[in-house]
């Protein structure tokens, strides 16, 4: 079967942009070797191409690291004639492989005004690799840019020269580079050339919509520019096997660059951190988490996932081991039709359900109609970009859903090549999950499993009408062997309750799967239908719930009829899981503000759990909490955070690191004499149920929470190297979390300064005798973090290491025991990092600390001041996973937090408050 890469020439002839004079190239012709021309002997054009890629790209990563200027004026979109595209066809579908080896290279591609420029910098900064601009290659190898070597040489001889240089370029650079390719590196040769190299690496196209686009040209209409990327869409997508979309946040204009190329002045700045409800920094640290997690999870970079998600509990236990687990749906249609709050879709799920239920009306030999697949890539990355948990890409074969059980016929089915194109475009967007129908024939299959890359399969069955034997049908059976044979992860059977029976009778079906012999492939089965809705309460895997807001969609397009909270209830009421108690415990705790945050957070979830206070004098408090056997776990307060380890069965290593906890949870099943980690599988299956405890396991979230502000508070200019430099103000308990925090973003070298130097050395001394290492680039290991302590807060300084640009005060700012409050400002001198940085104050009594004051000040400077009403709510969102085994809802949690804060010493501003609540961003960093 031929693709077309490219649409008719007759419509191309109407763009600028595309040549219309090219022809087919021929399937047997092969790039010419990389030769010089005439004007430069071929030593010199060597050198030249060595010299670019060893020190142009140097060059760059270094005037990140010193100016942080992010943003280089890419490839024109409208290319002079010798960056003009040809039409090429290729046999066969593409079905490029979609693992790699480690650090193997990254090419993006896509036109001028995606962002494609600012992503490369933005990667190659983070993950360690260098950094080539094609266009740049090319004029560094023959000394002249591509139109002006057009112009001396003419068209065919630049045709040869741009081929034999790109195809030196991706051969001397198949490790450890970044390899930006415009509009210029797209000719018919080209094209064959990173068709070729997705092979092997990872190419993603980068694309963005096109109102987006016309405003960062501000040359051509709007109509144009789409036209534009329905025309140049196919040609790029043939030539990647990754996808990403730029998405834009409303009124922010380009993220990127100006018209003129230089960089937004305002970037990485916040002027007004607490009033105004968008700035260019919050976007493009938006944008970064967003790539940097895409590309990640596409190249299958375990160590960086890995770093992610343990500010997540929950994330670092694959979901299909966690008890009652749910996937939020949602049909694409409607996500088309009207605008829903995406954060309040996925609210407390364990993944959310990308259902493609729209008709692609286009030819199937020209793969997924343009505009559809750009629609689809869109829908994507904005539920990525609002979202913690994986998406499941699942494309309907039944194109009618309206059409009743009754009604259905084969003609509804889609035909194979469009599902298949279809599905393996949902690949191209790197997916936690993607379903495959099994009533499509094996050859079908197995070419998208073979193609999942780090993508998890799920065998998908749903019969629209219950067989007369209901779960007992053999064919289920067949089916999950059939699912197991072909490579799926995990198999989903569905069927239409016609009675309560069948409620049962599925718990009878997932049970007899269990006790076949051998090694089992994880089950979803349950029933549809409102009388379905028990079987989905009972089925312990990706159970499917939806949002209130899409109920009026669940009978015309066959969604599910439960929402999550409804499902959790159930299980509650049916005493399945019992209701626990959790609590506070310290010695002075009447202030907290987690028994508020948490409480509502049980309530939105349906869990009939409660969070209270609980004061003591000693550590002997204790007692009264694990002698109920509805004790569920408890936060822990000062001054029993390294009091209570003596009392622990055990303890996660980042709580073992720190040397304090503040987190205990309970454990009653078999311990015998093995350890326990956070992460076990025994810790998770106890939760919310009732019984005797036999020891406890100790946890610290409060580094977590400090963590995830410095990620939320690092611009892209500011990302963490070898060189960069962190300082923690104090030297208490705090301080250790703040420090473990820092090892954690890889940062080596870390100041502490402290009143009392002897506390300093201590905090010191207590890191250098344990053996952490920060993690290098790309998962590498990176030498142990280095401790320097500051005498005083008068010197300057050190020479030797550059300015701090991660922060963390970890000392009170109210008056303690009648002295005054302490003056919390950072010494001028320490605040001269060119780019600015993120400065941490655990503090919130009072909330607008001097230090809080004085950095908002420097804001213009590319200062972000957090505060602890910012720490609070982070470590609350572990906290609550570690205590539920639930998604936390951070929306809620952070402005309960909020809204019962109540400032002293007249520090409190509701006007500030009501702003920040305005503003929320429950999103993680």
């Amino acid at each position: 079967m031929s693709i077309l890469v490219r649409p008719p020439k007759r419509k191309l002839d109407e763009l600028d942009g595309f040549d219309p004079q090219e022809r087919r190239i021929s399937r047997g012709s092969h790039a010419q070797p990389f030769e010089p021309q005439p004007s430069r002997s071929p030593d010199t054009i060597a050198r030249r191409a060595t010299s670019y890629g060893s020190v142009e790209s140097h060059r760059s990563s270094e005037q990140l690291d010193t100016s942080g200027d992010l943003y280089r004026h890419g490839p024109s979109l409208r290319e002079p004639p010798s960056g003009r595209a040809s039409p090429v066809f290729f046999d066969g579908p593409f079905q490029s492989q979609k693992k790699f080896i480690p650090n193997a290279s990254i090419v993006l591609i896509g036109i001028r005004g995606t962002g494609k420029s600012s992503l490369a910098v933005i990667l190659a900064a983070t993950s360690g690799r260098r950094l080539i601009d094609a266009g740049q290659y090319f004029q560094q190898a023959t000394g002249r840019s591509r139109a002006e070597y057009k112009r001396d040489f003419g068209l065919a001889e630049y045709r040869q020269q741009e081929v034999r240089i790109m195809e030196s370029m991706l051969e001397e650079h198949k490790e450890g580079w970044v390899i930006a390719c415009g509009p210029g590196s797209m000719e018919r040769r080209g094209q064959m050339l990173l068709r070729e190299y997705a092979k092997t690496h990872p190419v993603v196209h980068i694309i963005r919509d096109f109102q987006s686009i016309q405003s960062y040209l501000n040359a051509w209409n709007k109509d144009k520019v789409h036209r534009f990327l329905e025309l140049s869409g196919p040609i790029y997508r043939a030539c990647s096997n990754f996808e990403f979309f730029n998405v834009d946040e409303k009124g922010s204009g380009d993220p990127v660059l100006g018209k003129d190329g230089h960089q937004n002045t305002q970037l990485g700045l916040e002027l007004d951190q607490r009033s105004e409800t968008f700035t260019p920094f919050l976007t493009l640290k938006r944008l970064q988490r967003d790539f940097l997690r895409f590309i990640a999870f596409a190249i299958g970079d375990a160590t960086y996932l890995r770093k992610q998600h343990t500010s997540f509990p929950l994330s670092m236990r694959p979901v299909e081991t966690r008890m009652y687990s749910y996937a939020a749906v949602a049909p694409l249609s409607s996500l088309l039709e009207r605008k829903f709050d995406i954060e309040d879709l996925e609210t407390a799920a364990d993944a959310f359900e990308l259902r493609i239920d729209v008709t692609d009306g286009s030819s199937s030999q020209l793969g997924v109609d343009s505009s559809l697949a750009d629609r689809i890539s869109q829908t994507v990355a904005t539920i990525r970009r609002n979202i913690i948990v994986p998406v499941i890409y699942h494309v309907e074969s039944k194109t009618n859903p309206n059409t009743s059980p009754t009604q259905h016929n084969e003609a509804s089915c889609r035909p194979d090549t469009a599902y298949l194109n279809l599905v393996q475009h949902g690949l191209r967007l790197a997916p936690g999950f993607l379903t495959i129908d099994l009533s499509y024939d094996d050859g079908v299959l197995s070419q998208i499993i073979s193609s999942k890359g780090t993508s998890k399969v799920i065998g998908h069955f749903e019969a629209l009408q219950r067989p007369s034997e209901g779960w007992d049908d053999p064919q289920y059976l067949a089916l999950y062997e059939r699912a197991k044979k072909l490579g799926c992860d995990m198999v989903r059977l569905i069927q239409p309750a016609e009675s309560i029976e069948d409620n049962f009778a599925v718990q009878r079906f997932r049970h007899h799967v269990k006790s076949i012999p051998g090694e089992q492939t994880p089950l979803i089965a349950y029933n549809s239908g409102p009388l379905g809705r028990l079987s989905c309460c009972f089925n312990p895997i990706l159970s499917p719930v939806i949002h209130q807001s899409l109920m009026p969609d669940v009978r015309a397009k066959r969604l599910p009829c439960i929402t999550l909270r409804e499902a959790q209830e159930a299980l509650y009421s049916s005493f399945a899981l019992d209701p626990m108690q959790f609590f506070v415990f310290g010695a002075n705790t009447t202030y907290s503000l987690s028994p508020a945050m948490h409480n509502a957070a049980y309530k939105l979830c349906g869990l009939p759990h409660r969070y209270n206070i609980h004061q003591s004098s000693s550590l002997r408090g204790l007692n009264d909490l694990v002698e109920n056997p509805h004790f569920g776990g408890t936060s822990v307060s000062l001054p029993y955070k390294t009091e209570a380890i003596p009392l622990l069965h055990s303890m996660s290593p980042h709580a073992r690191a720190i040397g304090a906890v503040n987190t205990l949870i309970p454990i009653r099943g078999d311990i015998g004499d093995r350890a326990l980690n956070s992460e076990d599988c025994t810790l998770y299956m106890e939760r919310s149920r009732a019984g005797p405890i036999k020891a406890l396991h100790g946890d610290n979230t409060d580094w977590i929470g400090i963590c995830n502000c410095f990620r939320r508070g690092l611009s892209p200019a500011n990302a963490i190297r070898p060189s960069s430099t962190g300082l923690v103000i104090g030297a208490g308990g705090m301080a250790r979390a703040a420090v473990y925090s820092m090892i954690h973003l890889g940062v080596q070298n870390i100041f502490i300064y402290n009143r009392t130097a002897a506390n300093a050395e201590r905090l010191a001394y207590h890191y250098n005798r344990q053996t952490l290492h920060t993690t290098g680039k790309s998962g590498s290991a990176a030498a142990r973090p280095t401790f320097h302590i500051l005498h005083s807060s008068h010197d300057t300084w050190p020479a030797a290491y550059k300015q701090p640009t991660v922060i963390c005060s970890c000392i009170p700012a109210h008056s303690i025991g009648g002295q005054p409050a302490p003056n919390t400002e950072m010494p001028i001198q320490w605040l001269e990092s060119p780019t600015g940085g993120v400065v941490v104050d655990l503090a919130y009594k009072p909330l607008n600390t001097p230090l809080m004051k004085q950095i908002r000040a420097l804001s213009h400077r590319g200062w972000v001041a957090l505060d602890g009403l910012d720490v609070l709510p982070e470590q609350g969102f572990a906290q609550f996973e570690l205590f539920t085994g639930r998604r936390a809802p951070r929306r809620v949690m952070r402005t309960v937090v909020l809204q019962e804060y109540r400032g002293e010493e007249g520090q409190y501003d509701p006007r500030a408050i009501q702003s920040r609540l305005e503003s929320l961003d429950g999103q993680p960093t």
